[in-house]
């Protein structure tokens, strides 16, 4: 029986080993370099320096001018700014090529929300939240927790409810939008 017990150890342990050595040569064949501009473009971003962002994005861009995520996160930093126009031809070129990208589908739909057209919102509010409920339900509160944030931020799937209930298209004297609140929203990570 002992050398049952220590053949099978022996077996575990030589198993583990090699598992790990496994993970370890897989991690560095695969491993591709992330874009350096890229990262400080999301760093700028958090940190709500846009400017910054978006030119560290268009460096990005040069880089590796069809990545989905560089053009993404440059539509977002053009929304921050308050030119929807560009953002929006962005978003829709991003879902064009990719209709399965759900941050640009929501984001989408956050531009439409923001710019009074309720109508897309809600369409864009909708497709996001059948292909990917996971990224419209919000952060957790675990996430909120580690990032210090004292509000649950309002999510699609929650704004995509309330447009629902509360969007009327005979009703001329419409105040969906509260700004302040808006603000204190923090901005999506991807």
């Amino acid at each position: 029986m002992k050398l049952n017990y220590r053949f099978l150890k022996v077996i575990a342990i030589t198993f583990g080993v090699l598992t790990f050595a496994w993970m370890l040569s897989d991690y560095f064949e695969n491993k591709k370099s992330v874009n350096i501009n890229y990262n400080k473009a999301n760093q700028a971003f958090l940190k709500k320096k846009y400017k910054e962002a978006y030119n560290f994005y268009q460096l990005a861009l040069k880089d590796d001018p069809e990545n989905l995520y560089f053009l993404e996160g440059k539509a977002r930093t053009l929304f921050r700014m308050n030119n929807f126009e560009k953002s929006e031809k962005i978003f829709l070129e991003v879902i064009q090529k990719n209709n399965n990208f759900v941050a640009a589908i929501a984001n989408l739909g956050i531009l439409y929300d923001t710019k009074g057209n309720y109508e897309m919102a809600i369409k864009y509010y909708e497709l996001a939240f059948r292909k990917d409920r996971k990224v419209t339900a919000g952060i957790t509160w675990f996430k909120r927790f580690l990032k210090n944030i004292h509000f649950k931020p309002s999510s699609v799937e929650e704004r995509l409810i309330y447009l629902k209930n509360n969007f009327n298209l005979e009703s001329r004297d419409l105040n969906l939008q509260n700004i302040e609140i808006d603000k204190l929203q923090p901005d999506f990570e991807m």
